[in-house]
């Protein structure tokens, strides 16, 4: 009657079962398997929540790239904690992680920028991200203007944009299982050490 079986099988470091994860759902989940909710607050202390994707990840955390005068880019310079979430509905798994935030180097934003396809790169410099447009035309004439200027140059990244790293101090494995008694599994880091504990639904 219980599922005891294909339970989640812990692993003293959470980032190896998190790229088990990870490679699983790059496989089944048919739309942006590294699509992850970011949460962050103001400095005002309000909450707010977006889709945003991953890039990279590695033992100091998890990548994402943004404008900084956005909300997402304002909130998390004035106050560093955030939240990942990753739910993968193909494999009835999610992910959820807590950390501060902090900015990637400039030469991992340049690199990563230069890989970017030419339009992305110049609608990095067209949008005034999360300020009033006042018709979506006035934001096709910027991104002709900068098409046109960029023609003969190089694209450089723009100094309002660039990477966030998420580095955790908590990473929660969810799977689920039959009768709503689902699987989790929560890593704490404490004294710079993984710490694994499983958790009632």
């Amino acid at each position: 009657m219980f599922e005891n079986r294909n339970l989640i099988q812990p692993k003293k470091d959470p980032f190896l079962l998190f790229e088990e994860w990870f490679e699983e759902a790059k496989l089944k989940e048919q739309n942006d398997p590294n699509a992850m909710n970011l949460s962050t607050i103001s400095k005002d202390l309000k909450p707010s929540s977006r889709i945003v994707l991953l890039k990279s990840f590695d033992q100091d955390g998890f990548v994402f790239y943004t404008n900084l005068q956005s909300t997402k880019g304002i909130s998390l310079l004035s106050n560093s904690n955030a939240s990942l979430t990753f739910h993968w509905k193909s494999l009835l798994k999610q992910i959820r992680i807590e950390g501060s935030a902090h900015q990637v180097t400039s030469k991992e934003a340049d690199d990563y920028f230069n890989s970017r396809p030419m339009e992305s790169r110049i609608a990095a410099w067209a949008s005034n991200q999360s300020s009033e447009l006042s018709n979506r035309q006035e934001l096709i004439d910027k991104f002709s203007l900068y098409k046109k200027k960029f023609q003969q140059n190089s694209i450089r990244r723009p100094p309002h944009w660039t990477g966030f790293r998420i580095k955790p101090n908590l990473i929660e494995f969810w799977k689920h299982m039959s009768f709503r008694l689902h699987d989790r599994i929560e890593y704490k880091k404490l004294d710079n050490k993984w710490i694994a504990r499983r958790l009632y639904p």
